[in-house]
């Protein structure tokens, strides 16, 4: 699970932080968290695409002219489907999140019997929705979960799908693979295919993944992949 947690209180996210690495720790559920200390700092450094399963978002940020619900109509505009809950001291600010469909609040400080139900609410949302890629590798079946593939390179008569925790190679085609995949992945070369929901930034000759890693772009598919891009995070 990605989580993100934005709020200018620095005791506050590393609390939150804290506690959220217990969780992954206590349920078995691998966990990267970012802190963010300003609303600014997380739309410049994600720069539209927010990589994450849920974002912790402090609504009183002390910041001019950008509060934390601003921030969350800023999410919306290209994201619809990462869940944010709201971090507050006031109660009377709980009825501001219906517009960006806020899935909770919590009450500063941040404690365990409010925050793990939430993770463990995001989690059971994930599962609903998780789809498998089933490949057979060294003569066995292998079940990979498609949200963890990063691209996919053909290679001669071999396919190698690089993932999150690392690259698996198959043989077969890269057309073949094609059929078996769910909607969100896009040709970015004839020999590769993206996985665009960890795509960070489309260029006309190179797109970049989550992680720093670099796939080629064809001017051919450059166009479509740049359309697919856009419409991703429009509908999601």
């Amino acid at each position: 699970m990605r989580i993100a947690i934005c709020d200018d209180e620095r005791t506050l996210t590393e609390t939150a932080a804290a506690l959220a690495e217990r969780w992954s720790r206590d349920h078995g559920v691998p966990c990267a968290v970012r802190t963010f200390s300003s609303g600014r700092q997380l739309l410049f450094e994600t720069a539209g695409s927010y990589p994450f399963d849920l974002l912790l978002l402090d609504i009183d940020l002390g910041e001019e002219g950008l509060s934390g619900l601003d921030v969350a109509r800023r999410v919306r505009e290209t994201d619809r489907n990462t869940a944010i809950a709201f971090l507050t001291s006031h109660p009377e600010h709980v009825f501001a999140g219906y517009e960006v469909s806020a899935l909770r609040y919590l009450m500063k400080p941040v404690a365990e019997a409010d925050l793990f139900p939430l993770l463990d609410l995001v989690r059971e949302s994930g599962e609903r929705e998780r789809r498998f890629l089933v490949l057979e590798v060294d003569g066995e079946q292998r079940r990979v979960e498609e949200e963890d593939i990063l691209c996919l390179e053909a290679r001669g008569h071999t396919v190698v799908v690089e993932t999150a925790s690392g690259p698996v190679e198959v043989r077969t085609t890269l057309s073949a693979l094609s059929k078996q995949l769910g909607p969100g992945f896009a040709a970015a070369h004839r020999s590769f295919l993206v996985n665009l929901r960890h795509v960070e930034r489309v260029g006309r000759a190179e797109c970049l993944l989550e992680g720093g890693r670099t796939v080629p772009v064809s001017r051919g598919a450059w166009a479509a992949l740049s359309r697919a891009f856009l419409d991703y995070y429009r509908e999601v």
